[in-house]
């Protein structure tokens, strides 16, 4: 799995570089797919909402922070992976300490940073080491939230856990 994403991002990366325009304010759309060269905004099955979380409409404004941690932030305040308050993905084998996308009150770090990939067709968003991928349960049903993990895999699970789906972060920008 990591040689095919390698691989596939090493392709990206020979092939014409398309600069990527991640910045201001925006909306984060949720793509199911894990194709970066055919995955498209249609591919869209919700967006996060101001608490991070996935919907099918209650999109919120997000806005990247200038400088350094290059965080994103909404009205509920800066978003990040590391609320252990969050629920964990306890369905991944090294979800015991991964915890759902939210967005509160607190000092960004480092951890939180968000970036897009020169070479991508589209703004995806990536964080950690060349993590451009995300974890979801379910597909909210309208009017509801469900909870977005990163997606974390090693020797132990090397593909998403049964019954998830792998999607990917597009940065629809607004402003």
């Amino acid at each position: 799995m990591k040689c095919t994403a390698v691989m596939t991002l090493g392709a990206l990366f020979a092939s014409g570089a398309l600069a990527q325009d991640f910045s201001g304010s925006g909306q984060i759309l949720v793509i199911n797919s894990t194709d970066f060269q055919t995955a498209s905004p249609a591919d869209s099955i919700g967006c996060l909402d101001a608490a991070g979380a996935l919907s099918v409409s209650d999109c919120a404004t997000f806005t990247q922070l200038a400088d350094y941690p290059r965080s994103i932030s909404s009205a509920a305040g800066n978003c990040s992976f590391t609320d252990s308050s969050q629920i964990a993905n306890t369905d991944n084998v090294y979800g015991k300490q991964s915890y759902a996308y939210h967005c509160r009150e607190y000092a960004a770090t480092a951890y939180d940073e968000l970036y897009t990939i020169t070479g991508f067709n589209y703004p995806f968003l990536c964080h950690g080491d060349t993590n451009c991928f995300y974890d979801i349960k379910e597909l909210p049903s309208d009017g509801a939230a469900t909870p977005v993990w990163s997606y974390v895999w090693g020797s132990d699970q090397l593909t998403i856990p049964a019954g998830h789906t792998k999607v990917m972060w597009y940065w629809n920008k607004t402003a």
